[in-house]
């Protein structure tokens, strides 16, 4: 089968055949979404904190096929995958949250993905059945579970600054303007930022400072939030960001740019103020966000790539050329 192989940190991905998988439950891929994850992951961002064995066929947000019949998934079925898969016993494990499990093995990086014709998956249990179009529901199961848990208990009452704008960050738009909630959006890309006022921001802020803090107090009508929540996690976003929130405010952070967030003790212990990180989410989640999507309350604002394209895929997404999310169609 074809499939992109990634080899050496810091090179394009290799186009290539490779055997088809043999075990487990065999799904053909319809398509896989590209994150910045992966881009972290290619140029070794992340080399000293997760450990990735190579040749790997990366590919974590993935829709595909059911080839075989298999418990109560028949041949034909299309189905999402929920990517991390735990030990099943720990605390985390039994809550739900298996991204956290301290043995969690993630599709795409401890075991080979989505960049491919075909690709194993090790238990029906991360499999959620689907009805449409699969390049619009494949960032369902990465960026829409992102999303939906980082404006989990968020209502129509709170007043929510959303930093970023990249896939994530327009669905989290996208589903709090589902329930009515005020939504202030800020970053640098001018295009996505139209497109964020087009599904329905309240507000739009073009950062031109270094600091995102800086260039929301001098250009937003709303001088606290309820929420601020960082799809970013840069030094430049998180730099004195806990000035923009309200008493009792909580800043959820998603991004994983490599910001450092520092914290004046009396200003958190003053105003209350809570700090949450976000990874991924739980199944249930994904079967929420999935149900959002069916009733037409969200988009997933997709750009196909064919696989032999998926260089130039990361090349456009490093560059911010990609409005919604990437898709790799093999």
């Amino acid at each position: 089968m074809r499939a992109a192989v990634f080899k050496e940190f810091g090179k394009p991905l290799s186009v290539e055949e490779v055997r088809e998988p043999k075990e487990g439950i065999i799904l053909k891929v319809l398509a896989t979404g590209l994150c910045h994850g992966n881009i972290h992951i290619i140029m070794g961002d992340w080399k000293y904190d997760i450990r990735i064995e190579t040749p790997r066929i990366l590919g974590h947000e993935i829709v595909g096929e059911i080839i075989s019949d298999f418990g109560n998934f028949k041949r034909g079925d299309r189905v999402l995958v929920y990517n991390s898969v735990g030990c099943g016993k720990c605390k985390y494990c039994k809550l739900g949250h298996y991204q956290y499990c301290e043995r969690v093995k993630v599709i795409g990086l401890h075991m080979d993905g989505g960049y491919a014709e075909y690709v194993s998956i090790p238990s029906d249990k991360i499999l959620l059945k689907v009805e449409g179009n699969p390049m619009e529901l494949v960032p369902l199961a990465d960026a829409g579970i992102t999303a939906y848990n980082s404006v989990k208990g968020i209502n129509k009452e709170d007043n929510v600054l959303l930093i970023g704008t990249g896939a994530v960050a327009l669905l989290a738009l996208q589903i709090l303007k589902s329930r009515g909630v005020s939504v202030t959006i800020a970053g640098h890309n001018e295009i996505k930022l139209s497109k964020a006022k087009e599904l329905g921001a309240d507000e739009i802020v073009i950062a031109k400072d270094r600091s995102i803090a800086h260039s929301i107090a001098a250009r937003s009508s709303r001088l606290k939030f309820d929420y601020v929540i960082d799809y970013v996690g840069s030094e430049d976003t998180l730099s004195d960001i806990l000035w923009l929130l309200n008493r009792e405010g909580e800043l959820r952070i998603v991004g994983e740019f490599g910001g450092t967030l520092n914290i004046p003790e009396q200003l958190v212990v003053l105003r209350g103020l809570k700090i949450r990180g976000i990874l991924y989410g739980t199944f249930n989640d994904l079967v929420n966000v999935y149900n959002l999507y069916k009733e037409g309350k969200i988009k997933t604002l997709t750009v196909p790539y064919k696989l032999e394209d998926i260089n130039e895929a990361i090349n456009d997404l490093m560059r911010g050329r990609i409005v919604g999310r990437a898709v790799i169609i093999p």
